[in-house]
């Protein structure tokens, strides 16, 4: 966690923008880790021999769904919104 007063702030590395976000958004480096988020894909798609929520090389680019999932785990919601309509 951040220190009082202080902001916590993950700097992007590989395609983990979605892990850097949510750890980011909960002030916390601990909140959500590599391994948290890929079990978050695999329990989305569990039969999938490749999972289409992240990156087949395992370096993050975890979709949306991942992220909502996350978020859903800690008691929060992202409300979804499409401008296109």
């Amino acid at each position: 966690m951040a220190a009082a007063g202080t902001i916590y702030h993950e700097h992007q590395s590989l395609m983990m923008c979605a892990l850097h976000t949510l750890n980011n958004l909960f002030q916390d480096q601990k909140a959500f880790t590599r391994q948290d988020l890929d079990n978050i894909c695999y329990s989305l798609n569990p039969d999938a021999f490749v999972n289409p929520h992240k990156n087949v090389f395992g370096l993050g680019n975890y979709d949306v769904n991942v992220v909502m999932a996350a978020l859903q785990l800690k008691n929060y919601e992202a409300v979804w919104f499409d401008r296109r309509l």
